[in-house]
């Protein structure tokens, strides 16, 4: 099976302050906002029209444009068409792609590559590298001379916007408005992923990898949390006092089981508890001036919630060596409550099975009065831009990348996701594919990396050899729903910043490292202020002036 991003982090022992703000390695715009990149004083070029793929089967709980899944608690019974004709004509496409698991065998025993590349009708020349390695990799890519047809860009890669702006096809004339019409399963990406893509230069270069828009959460044993009195599925039914309390009872009636796994790589679940206390998502807009998060008293108050629990002993004993192990520790009933992304869900009820009941603990009230929050996500946490072209050359890329965007219902989806059936899947007995060995150990898309380069809207669905699984994604979308009112978004997201590019690393690991300090005690909460003061002048005050100009720039074309 495909190893996860941040399992990765977590078994490197990476212990980043990307994870623990929620500025994800690839989720920021981070490109360098220079005369030439930057969208103020732009004519801003409309987003592309949001159409729903008419071939695409109806799902059974409807998804929201707030954020909230589709649910499928059934496989389809009949596969739709989502391309009406082979994109390709049988050129070379070369491909510059990322896999956060192994890289891919040779394309002559890579059966899942070969299928692919029949279907679209191109030779599909991919290079894909280890995603620990891009930055590094892409430095030299770009300094190399000639691009690739497709690359996936992200925001460590170093000035990337200033790269595509230069390099890469202005795409607006093929995607903005209804000129996506043209490419129906791009049309049918919802318009938030669009949005965190942004714009370069007041124009459309780059398309979005969708991702939820739900967050990072605490995942809980259910059964666990209702035998200590602290089961809630509501939003600010749960004090804050009552669930340390309960946690603590979690501890002390379970031999060798802990109540939260904590993790170094995701400061302890700072993600998932820090937002309950209102605090803002990385930024808050005031009167058009962008203001840091770490001025606010919520997150403040936040760290030192966290600092009780490890305190209190909440978190499982030496937390910072235990990133790795995170999940599995879950799934085996170990800790009974992790945080961890909407990322997780899928693999986790499928991990358990029926060792109990998955569930996502909603946001407690606070003990500071504020009204408990969400962070959600930008929506889109790589995008793909193409080389430079003819126009018929950028349509034929933009036909390659339609096919890879086919929604969950589709032929099309299920040889990019499952594969070929009888090679690397057999059909249950409710018809979702069941993959075989050859797909679990390296013969599938991850390997490939073609879900980094387009992918559809993501859903909710379990197939009916998860116990229980239909149920699991109706309790997951019915989170989803209630959590999304309380969401919190990050006003950066799709802006330009220079400074923010080139100090993203610097700054979000500065802090991350504060925040374990004071967690695990090294530190007081005296220490925090004086870390803010420097976060500014390392850089901080300066992204929050060139956000508000893009910010401007955005409102008024809007």
């Amino acid at each position: 099976m495909s190893v996860s991003r941040r399992t990765v982090l977590q078994t490197m022992g990476i212990s980043t302050a990307l994870a623990t703000t929620g500025f994800s390695l690839a989720g920021c715009s981070t490109s360098t906002a220079t005369s030439d990149t930057g969208n103020a004083g732009k004519d801003l070029a409309p987003w592309p029209t949001y159409v729903p793929h008419p071939n695409a089967p109806k799902p059974d709980l409807a998804p929201t444009d707030k954020g909230v899944q589709p649910g499928f608690t059934s496989y389809p019974k009949e596969l739709a068409k989502a391309v009406a004709e082979k994109p390709g004509d049988g050129s070379k496409v070369t491909v510059w792609t990322i896999t956060w698991g192994a890289p891919p065998k040779p394309k002559a025993k890579h059966k899942l590559w070969q299928a692919i590349e029949a279907a679209l009708g191109v030779d599909l020349d991919l290079q894909v590298i280890p995603a620990l390695e891009a930055p590094q990799k892409y430095a030299t890519l770009v300094a190399g001379g000639e691009l690739p047809d497709i690359i996936a860009v992200s925001a460590n890669l170093p000035d990337v916007a200033e790269m595509v702006a230069a390099r890469c096809q202005d795409l607006t004339e093929f995607l903005s408005g209804d000129a996506v019409k043209r490419y129906p399963n791009l049309a049918a990406i919802p318009a938030y992923a669009w949005k965190a893509s942004g714009r370069i230069g007041g124009r459309l270069y780059r398309i979005p990898v969708e991702r939820p828009r739900v967050g990072h959460s605490l995942y809980v044993n259910k059964e666990r949390f209702e035998r200590a009195g602290i089961w809630m599925p509501e939003v600010g039914a749960l004090g804050a006092d009552q669930l340390t309390e309960g946690l603590r009872q979690i501890g002390r009636t379970h031999r060798n089981k802990y109540p939260v796994g904590a993790g170094g790589a995701g400061s302890f679940n700072f993600n998932s508890v820090v937002p309950a206390f209102g605090a803002a998502n990385k930024w808050r807009l005031q009167d058009g001036q962008f203001l840091t998060n770490l001025e606010d008293d919520q997150m403040k108050a936040g760290v030192e919630y966290l600092a009780t629990w490890q305190k209190s002993g909440v978190h499982r004993p030496d937390p910072l060596s235990h990133d790795a192990a995170l999940g599995s520790d879950f799934m085996s009933g170990i800790t009974a409550a992790t945080g961890n992304s909407n990322a997780s869900f899928s693999g986790w009820a499928t991990g358990i099975k029926d060792g109990f009941t998955l569930e996502t603990l909603r946001p407690f009230k606070p003990a500071n009065g504020a009204e408990p929050g969400h962070w959600l996500t930008p929506g889109a946490d790589y995008q793909t831009a193409l080389k430079k072209a003819p126009k018929e050359r950028i349509e034929l890329l933009l036909r390659v990348l339609d096919f890879l965007a086919a929604p969950f219902g589709t032929e099309e989806y299920e040889l990019i996701n499952y594969g070929v059936e009888g090679t690397h899947f057999e059909r249950g007995d409710d018809g979702s594919p069941v993959q075989n060995e050859l797909a679990l150990n390296g013969d599938n898309k991850d390997t490939l990396g073609v879900g980094f380069l387009a992918c559809p809207q993501q859903v909710l669905f379990l197939p009916a050899s998860v116990p229980g699984g239909a149920e699991t994604v109706r309790r997951r979308h019915a989170f989803q729903s209630e959590i999304v009112q309380v969401g919190v978004a990050d006003p950066s997201v799709g802006l330009l910043s220079s400074t923010w590019s080139a100090k993203l690393n610097e700054l979000e690991l500065f802090v991350g490292d504060s925040v374990k300090a004071i967690i695990m005690g090294r530190k007081s909460l005296s220490d925090w202020e004086p870390m803010v003061k420097q976060w500014k002048a390392k850089g901080g005050d300066k992204a929050a002036e060139e956000y508000a100009k893009e910010y401007e720039a955005a409102a008024t074309a809007s």
